[in-house]
């Protein structure tokens, strides 16, 4: 029996497979592949190639005055409520446009959560309501306990007569957002 020898040079195994090939039926597959759809497809657009600058600018434009507003919204919620259930407050003695102050505080609140969710967060993604939630309940909390504890130490008394003193505690309420996020993220990752 006679050996035979195989070429496999890739140039002349591909010329050897299209020595057969008829141009013009093939024409319209090569037209196909040059679309002016296709060039834009692949080309980058001004997000993909500048997302790290636009997060940057979004946590720094979004995030951070939406955070600022969340959490001393909570901090002052959180001191009312418990003037007026702990401490037996009279809701006589709030404002007279108190009803008014109440709906800008609704659409503060609403701006800050919108602002927290967006900046931090995907808008699409509906469990990213925990980063404005984490912030909301971190102020009530702090605010509850500066409250409860206003008698007992004298910093706390100063966060209440003085917010500047709360300016302390914005660290605090920048991490808890971001801790939140990347729970829930890492949830739905396991998921």
């Amino acid at each position: 029996m006679r050996k035979v020898k195989l070429d496999t040079k890739p140039e002349k195994s591909a010329q050897a497979f299209f020595d057969n090939e008829i141009s013009d039926k093939n024409e319209a597959l090569s037209f196909a592949g040059s679309t002016n759809i296709l060039k834009l497809e692949k080309g980058k657009g001004f997000i993909d190639e500048h997302k790290s600058l636009i997060n940057l600018l979004k946590q720094v434009f979004i995030f951070l005055p939406g955070t600022f507003l969340l959490f001393f919204m909570s901090f002052g919620a959180a001191i009312i409520l418990m003037e007026i259930i702990v401490y037996r407050r009279a809701l006589e003695t709030l404002p007279d446009d108190f009803p008014f102050q109440f709906a800008l505080i609704g659409l503060i609140v609403f701006l800050g959560t919108f602002m927290t969710w967006f900046g931090l967060g995907d808008i699409k993604n509906r469990k990213h309501l925990a980063i404005p939630a984490s912030l909301i309940v971190a102020g009530a909390i702090i605010g509850a306990v500066v409250k409860a504890t206003a008698n007992i130490s004298d910093l706390a008394d100063r966060m209440l007569d003085d917010f500047s003193y709360l300016i302390y505690l914005l660290p605090l309420a920048l991490i808890i957002p971001i801790l939140a996020k990347s729970i829930v993220d890492r949830k739905t990752e396991d998921a």
